[in-house]
């Protein structure tokens, strides 16, 4: 075969390649993305805006004291839909921002009175309830609605941990920082029914949980 044949042929095959390569390239880069996409962790699951809402279990007995100096066990919580958290007075982290959270759906919730807010702190010792109550004053707490107690440390982890399955631990002083809190706690709200059964978790940090706590309350108090 001359050259004149050879010629327009070798053109063809460099520029047939250089196709290729760049489909291969492209190709490539979807499969690289839904890779990293599969090995990346899964997000929380899907939030469900229709039927009941899951009983993730119960709340077990307990006895603490509230901001009065009165003893609160869970029986005064029967019958109503409350929302619980874990705290201490003088955290300068997430505390904060969550009691800020609870005056939002206070006042969101303001002509639901079936409604209780629960604060337990984590510091009991220095926790004590005429603290309580200065911290309660400062956020404006409605003392009918939003309730702050205190009690043994023991109770209050085991209950933290136990039934509210949420993480809680004293820091030791050796290993305290300027930057770190003497206990470490959940920023999660949680919600529960009339029967103290688990219904709901809600990040504390997260943008929209007022409005997210508002609208399952008003689901759970349709139940």
């Amino acid at each position: 075969m001359n050259e004149t044949e050879t010629s327009p042929r070798v053109a063809f095959t460099r520029q047939d390649l250089l196709w290729w390569a760049l489909i291969s390239l492209f190709v490539g880069g979807l499969l690289g993305a839904g890779i990293v996409h599969l090995l990346q962790p899964a997000g929380p699951p899907a939030r469900v805006d229709s039927g009941p809402l899951p009983v993730y279990g119960k709340v077990s007995a307990f006895q603490l004291v509230d901001s009065g100096g009165d003893p609160i066990d869970q029986s005064y919580l029967e019958g109503r839909v409350w929302v619980a958290d874990f705290f201490f007075t003088s955290c300068a982290g997430i505390c904060p921002m969550m009691s800020k959270h609870l005056v939002e759906l206070q006042k969101k919730l303001e002509g639901v009175p079936e409604v209780t807010f629960v604060s337990i702190s984590v510091d009991p010792e220095r926790d004590t309830p005429e603290r309580l109550r200065r911290y309660a004053r400062h956020y404006g707490a409605d003392p009918d609605r939003w309730w702050f107690l205190t009690g043994d440390r023991a109770v209050i982890y085991r209950l933290s941990q136990e039934s509210f399955h949420l993480g809680v631990e004293e820091v030791p002083a050796d290993q305290r920082t300027p930057d770190t809190e003497e206990v470490m706690h959940s920023s999660r709200f949680v919600l529960l029914d009339r029967k103290g059964r688990i219904r709901g978790y809600y990040e504390g940090e997260e943008a929209g949980v007022v409005e997210r706590l508002a609208a399952d309350i008003r689901r759970l108090l349709e139940e």
